[in-house]
């Protein structure tokens, strides 16, 4: 009981914050049509007022699911929210790990994490993440790499960390690319890409059109979004790429990678990867590969890849994310930014020490994947029941559904109005295709990790009512009255 209380003391305040922000956003533009942003009386300046935006469109139904949540035995009721990749499956694992004898106290024990560092990362944690990189990415999990062969191959001169992968995507934007610059990003794709590349550093997403998009952009595909940026006056600085892919859960091969980095290459483009669901794969017989290996680690000055703990560690909360470069004058260049964006010191003395249990990291991430693959399982199977079509998944925390037959109209309109039917008879949110610049309108991604097995088993069941009843009615005659026996 206590612990539902103090999680409920944390959301009032998370939405008591939010809610003053969205509160002075519509004052800030309110504002805006009387003066300009740029008025000594305005209270900040035009590109202010851009970070004012909610960086997800449905944020304000993901605070109803903060608001009112469900609960099997006092809130039977309430929203579930399946919009958000984490993964809470996992958090009791870290947490046991964490608090074991000795790790904390080590971390606060040594005077150095009281005190100015390298912003890069200490020492130690750029020796761990180096370690973990070759030990995990680059040999493929390897039993018999020994520390002094993994730091000879991932040198921790090119190894800096961040507090997420967020701030280490924009310092690569913000000190390889200009402002108006563009990046190229195969879509669908990762709704916050966007904010990541523009809020700060300006960079302009550009989306790549796929006829098919599991098997990734073509030369072709990339030539034509390449030739839409220059049209518009977006000079191509960045390919982008999530592997494993979200939102599809699918993976990149090998050759397809190599090919996407040679077509940059051409282009005089840099190459970004962020392999943040790189430890999630759930399927047997997957074929992820990391870039470091498909390019024998010889990433050069325009190759770059980004991971975090938020995803295969379920740990957003402790900000904590790694960047592998070898590109040199850009290090130099993230050691100044990163004094806005640094781990704090007993947080790296953490990390360091995971990083490093080989034994441990090994148990964890089986376990997480046994764990991310029954709830796969139970959110597929009701999904094949529905006789609604998905991607395999192969990765990460996610399934990419097709609602588009329930649809009067192939429409974005129409996909709004299905997201909202969704939230409000259901009382689930997803995160719609639209917002992740799925051109097909219909598709929505399903974040099955984010719940308990119990939850998401009740959320499938009210989606697969709702989907029953849509359809047997026309559109026209839902009311509050169809509504009945959904929930």
């Amino acid at each position: 009981m206590s612990t539902r209380k103090n999680d409920l003391n944390y959301i009032s305040v998370a939405l008591f914050a939010i809610s003053a922000s969205i509160g002075l956003l519509a004052k800030m533009r309110m504002k805006s049509k009387e003066s300009t942003p740029d008025d000594l009386d305005s209270p900040v300046s035009t590109r202010g007022l851009t970070t004012l935006t909610p960086p997800i469109p449905y944020l304000s139904k993901f605070l109803t699911c903060l608001e009112n949540p469900y609960d099997a035995n006092d809130n039977s009721k309430g929203y579930i929210a399946m919009c958000v990749a984490e993964n809470k499956l996992i958090l009791d694992m870290l947490a046991a790990r964490f608090m074991q004898v000795g790790t904390a106290t080590a971390a606060f024990s040594d005077s150095d994490v009281y005190c100015y560092n390298s912003f890069l990362g200490m020492p130690v944690a750029r020796e761990a993440a180096a370690y973990f990189l070759a030990r995990r990415f680059l040999y493929d999990n390897d039993t018999d790499l020994k520390p002094e062969e993994a730091l000879r191959a991932v040198q921790p001169k090119h190894v800096g960390l961040g507090a997420g992968a967020a701030p280490l995507l924009n310092s690569l934007f913000f000190a390889l690319g200009n402002a108006s610059d563009a990046c190229l990003i195969p879509a669908p794709y990762y709704a916050a890409f966007e904010n990541d590349m523009s809020v700060m550093a300006g960079i302009v997403p550009i989306a790549v059109k796929q006829y098919n998009a599991v098997a990734g952009p073509t030369n072709e595909e990339l030539d034509l979004a390449y030739s839409v940026a220059m049209t518009k006056g977006h000079t191509p600085k960045f390919v982008l790429l999530s592997n494993p892919n979200n939102p599809l859960g699918t993976i990149y091969r090998a050759d397809v990678l190599q090919r996407i980095v040679l077509w940059a290459r051409s282009k005089n483009m840099h190459t970004i990867v962020d392999e943040i669901y790189a430890l999630s794969t759930h399927q047997a017989n997957h074929n992820f590969q990391s870039i470091i290996r498909v390019l024998n680690n010889d990433l050069g000055n325009d190759v770059h890849m980004v991971w975090a703990f938020s995803k295969d560690f379920g740990a957003s909360g402790i900000r904590a994310g790694i960047i592998y470069s070898q590109n040199e004058t850009f290090m130099e260049a993230l050691s100044t930014l990163n004094i806005f964006s640094c781990v704090s010191g007993p947080i790296q003395y953490m990390v360091a020490e995971l990083l490093t249990d080989d034994v441990f990291v090994t148990n964890f991430l089986e376990e997480a994947r046994e764990r991310i693959l029954h709830s796969y399982r139970i959110c597929t199977a009701k999904l094949d029941e529905m006789v609604l079509p998905y991607v395999p998944a192969e990765a990460g925390l996610f399934v990419y559904v097709d609602f588009s037959s329930l649809l009067p109209e192939q429409t974005s309109e129409w996909e709004e109005t299905l997201s909202d039917l969704i939230f409000e008879q259901a009382r689930i949110v997803l995160t719609p295709g639209t917002n992740q610049r799925d051109p097909k309108a219909g598709m929505f991604r399903i974040c099955y990790t984010w719940v308990s097995p119990e939850v998401l088993s009740t959320a499938m069941e009210r989606l697969s009512k709702l989907v029953a009843k849509l359809r047997r009615l026309d559109w026209g005659d839902l009311s509050d009255r169809s509504s009945i026996g959904v929930l």
